[in-house]
């Protein structure tokens, strides 16, 4: 019987379709030393048993095949119906004990908060990543609210831009998995994504990286401007840069004491560069030694705390073909 939680640093490769192409990956690059935050993955399984032992999974099959993917409406009432269903789960009594437990485990009194993440696949394929699709919650608080994002990270499988997709990639909703990550929050000064070639001109000799201010959301959604850096990949040397004048970031909610909110920039860090010289070189060469470890050029979610660098996930550039 598969293990149902387990360490991030103890999943074991050619396993994504139980634990899904993110955590898979920060397993391996915990085991080749790259600096990724603790945490534990809840296995695709927890989902499986907790919707057969409520004894709710007829309706949502019932629901998924009377789907109308001509009238967006219909999705998007119906895919709601099945998150609502799944939102309101009772998790299974040793899982969700489980999860208390590997929680209290992760953190301590000088870092209580974490982050659950989606980290998903398609059985029996090769698929392992849907970027952008599922649901991802910073600066999570305490055992309850990790149980209940648990939950939401799960009906998140059932957003109707999920849904559409793998309607579009004629992906049977059944054989699509979700295992929720928990891993410690990393309260950023500057985060942001790496690529060890270039996704525009396909140049594999060039690193591309873009940061802002404060957690990674604000350049992974697109939702401020930032600055973007091009490396010469085998010497870290910089060729080009674009400073911008950064208009917001993302960072805790100190009003609630957990979660996230968008701020405007300080004015006096709207144009000041997000990285320095040596923080470039710093994650040009951690991108060449995660391509080296994944055979391929990948994309990179990275952040730097107190000058700290830390790896939030690694997947390959996918489309990416030879100029």
């Amino acid at each position: 019987m598969m293990t149902t939680i387990l360490a991030l640093e103890l999943i074991p490769d050619g396993e994504a379709e139980h634990w899904g192409g993110k955590a898979t990956n920060l397993g391996k690059l915990m085991r080749i030393g790259v600096g990724v935050p603790p945490g534990f993955c809840i296995g695709a399984t927890a989902l499986d048993r907790a919707i057969t032992e409520a004894g709710i999974d007829r309706e949502i099959g019932s629901i998924a095949s009377s789907l109308n993917y001509e009238d967006f409406a219909d999705v998007e009432t119906k895919s709601r119906c099945i998150r609502e269903l799944i939102e309101q789960i009772a998790i299974p009594p040793d899982i969700e004990e489980g999860i208390r437990t590997s929680y209290n485990a992760l953190v301590s009194e000088s870092n209580r908060y974490v982050a659950v993440r989606s980290s998903v696949a398609v059985r029996g394929t090769l698929i392992s990543s849907f970027p952008g699709m599922m649901d991802t919650y910073h600066y999570v608080l305490g055992q309850d609210e990790v149980i209940e994002k648990v939950r939401e990270c799960w009906a998140s499988l059932w957003s109707a831009r999920a849904v559409h997709l793998r309607h579009h990639r004629s992906i049977p909703h059944t054989q699509a998995i979700i295992a929720p990550v928990v891993q410690l929050m990393v309260n950023a000064d500057s985060a942001g994504v790496l690529f060890t070639a270039n996704p525009i001109t396909k140049d594999r000799s060039e690193c591309i990286i873009e940061a802002n201010w404060g957690i990674g959301e604000s350049v992974v959604s697109g939702r401020s401007m930032t600055d973007s850096f091009v490396l010469d990949k085998g010497t870290c040397r910089e060729k080009q840069r674009a400073i911008a004048a950064k208009n917001l970031m993302v960072v805790m909610d100190d009003g609630q004491g957990r979660g996230r909110k968008e701020i405007p920039v300080p004015a006096d860090r709207m144009k000041e560069p997000s990285l320095s010289g040596d923080k470039l070189i710093e994650l040009c060469e951690a991108g060449r030694r995660i391509e080296e470890h994944f055979d391929a050029p990948v994309d990179v979610e990275w952040a730097y705390q107190h000058g700290k660098l830390f790896i939030l996930q690694a997947r390959n550039i996918r489309n990416l073909e030879t100029p």
